[in-house]
């Protein structure tokens, strides 16, 4: 019986036995574990780390992707920056490109536009010169371009005006100013190719005295790479510098060349005044007295062996086929009527064997003493 006691000395029951320290203080501890303080300063941690989180994943979203207003910007200026260079495409396959020598209107080459460029209208003042300038208002600020090399059939080679945003495909741009001269006849023949020259000087005086990077020579619309060498020379004297002739080198046949300024002259001295032209030929003989360094002052007149002043007779010949078909003939009549005159002196030139300034030295300073000669015959 006392063995049943002993075994019955631990509480059958554990909620009556009386807790001990240590489970006491368990119980504690999960009591505290729920308490309302705590859940509320978890929910303030959570909604702090949750807030934390969407602002630092906004911040990546800024730095790797602009703002939406911005891209919309963006946007618009992509698309405006298409269709502008779609609009330039469409301008640039648009040019249309015309003939140089306008066959319609070969009965007429010389009359109204003439056939050279026939689609253009030259500016005209009142006694100035007729060109046509580009860009200009007229053009609605388009440069001129050129295309072809055909030396023999100008109707092969063509023109057209462009847009400078807009040039024609594979296009060439040469900056700088260029005279394009239009000549009916030619460029060796010093009269005719001085009457090409001159509205060019005109215009030059015109307009601060600008000179041309380079000269592109047609005649009938056919390229000509070359003046002669009395018009060469006259020219390299009165704009300062040898002309450069556009050759067209290392540019294909359909290959455009577009000038960034030019001016074309097609009417020769058509539309000048006698003003203008005294004017420009003036400027001219200035440019070539001092090119060839003569100088009227301190010169004095010859004289025979009587004293009176020698009469120069400049008999100034040409070869070819509007030459003299009997030139001795023609000689020896001058010969004769300028022995009737005391301190006559013929002298026979040929402008193909005399230099420019040969002929400016020598033969226009005969000419000029003959004038000083009758002047003062005048007078007295």
């Amino acid at each position: 019986m006392a063995k049943s006691t002993v075994e019955l000395s631990r509480p059958a029951n554990p909620t009556l036995k009386k807790p001990s320290f240590p489970k006491k203080r368990t119980t504690m501890s999960v009591f505290c574990l729920y308490s309302p303080k705590l859940s509320i300063f978890l929910l303030a941690l959570c909604v702090s780390l949750f807030t934390l989180y969407h602002i630092q994943s906004l911040n990546a979203r800024t730095t790797s992707s602009p703002p939406w207003s911005f891209v919309h910007q963006w946007e618009r200026v992509t698309n405006c920056t298409q269709e502008h260079e779609s609009m330039a495409e469409k301008l640039r396959q648009s040019v249309t490109f015309l003939p140089l020598k306008d066959l319609r209107y070969a009965d007429k080459a010389l009359q109204g536009h003439t056939w050279f460029m026939s689609s253009m209208y030259d500016t005209r003042e009142e006694g100035e010169v007729q060109y046509q300038q580009f860009p200009s208002e007229s053009s609605k600020r388009r440069l001129l371009c050129l295309k072809g090399k055909e030396k023999h059939d100008g109707s092969w080679n063509s023109y057209a005006l462009a847009w400078p945003e807009a040039l024609p495909f594979n296009a060439t741009l040469l900056k700088g100013l260029t005279f394009v001269s239009y000549n009916h006849y030619n460029y060796d023949n010093i009269w005719h190719g001085l009457s090409a020259m001159v509205p060019f000087v005109a215009w030059h005086i015109r307009n601060g005295c600008e000179s041309p990077s380079r000269w592109i020579l047609y005649h009938r619309g056919e390229l000509r790479f070359e003046m002669g060498p009395w018009l060469r020379t006259l020219t390299e004297a009165t704009f300062g510098g040898a002309p450069y002739t556009e050759s067209f080198e290392g540019v294909n046949d359909g290959q455009p060349l577009c000038f960034e300024k030019a001016v074309v002259m097609r009417h020769n001295e058509g539309g000048m005044s006698r003003d203008r032209r005294t004017e420009t030929y003036d400027l001219m003989r200035c440019k070539a007295r001092m090119y060839c360094n003569v100088s009227l002052e301190g010169r004095i007149p010859e004289v025979n062996k009587q004293g009176l002043p020698v009469i120069g007779m400049t008999l100034f010949m040409r070869t070819g086929s509007r030459s003299f078909t009997n030139e001795s003939a023609v000689i020896g009549i001058f010969e004769k009527e300028c022995a009737k005159v005391d301190g006559c002196r013929l002298m026979v030139a040929y402008s193909n064997n005399l230099t420019f300034c040969e002929q400016v030295s020598e033969i226009l300073y005969v000419y000029f003493l003959s004038f000083i000669h009758k002047s003062l015959k005048h007078i007295k």
